[in-house]
């Protein structure tokens, strides 16, 4: 699994979760499926220090270790804009691509061209059959997100949209090979599920 975020601080954060939740876990047992989750109290982690280190604070080349000789858990993060990314470690192939609480923000960042291209990134780095989650913020939201003073050039993008949530989005992820599987209203935001044709 890859995460990938545009903001340094959150993925260092999630990194450092990874490492305090993986260092917790039983890793001896032969079989995977019986490994332990939360094996090892936090004061054991905290008096030890962390049986995997995250990546982006490690002060020293990683060393072999148990845990990473099991290979668990197989996520890297990556810090950085997907839409214009050409880090070949975020290319896949993926099974599932999440898509939450970013399309506004990418819409608004990049505007038309880059919703499309994001959608087309999608596509090309999904497996065949593959999905694509998308957590829907309707063009309210968009109304309320340039209303705030933290990235003033919103209002410049906002105004040149032509691509809506409600009635453009389908249209366009069709258009990259994509069939609507399902949707969930069950969340405070409709979710949307395509499959890769």
């Amino acid at each position: 699994m890859t995460a990938v975020d545009i903001d340094p601080k959150l993925v260092s954060q999630a990194e450092k979760l990874l490492a305090l939740r993986s260092s917790r876990v039983r890793h001896d047992a032969a079989d995977h499926s019986s490994r332990l989750v939360d094996y090892f109290p936090i004061s054991a982690v905290l008096k030890h220090g962390y049986r995997f280190e995250p990546e982006h604070t490690a002060n020293h080349a990683p060393q072999p270790t148990e845990l990473a000789a099991s290979k668990w858990p197989r996520v890297s993060f990556v810090s950085g804009d997907w839409v214009v990314s050409a880090n070949p470690a975020t290319s896949g192939p993926y099974d599932v691509i999440l898509a939450l609480s970013v399309i506004k923000w990418l819409h608004l960042e990049h505007g038309d061209d880059g919703l499309v291209t994001f959608f087309r990134k999608c596509a090309s780095s999904l497996a065949p059959g593959g999905y694509l989650v998308i957590e829907l913020q309707l063009w309210d939201s968009y109304e309320r997100a340039v209303r705030s003073s933290v990235a003033p050039h919103f209002r410049d993008s906002f105004d040149k949209l032509k691509y809506r949530p409600e009635t453009s989005f389908t249209e366009l992820l069709q258009e990259q090979g994509f069939i609507l599987c399902t949707t969930s209203e069950a969340l405070p935001r409709r979710i949307c599920v395509y499959r890769k044709a």
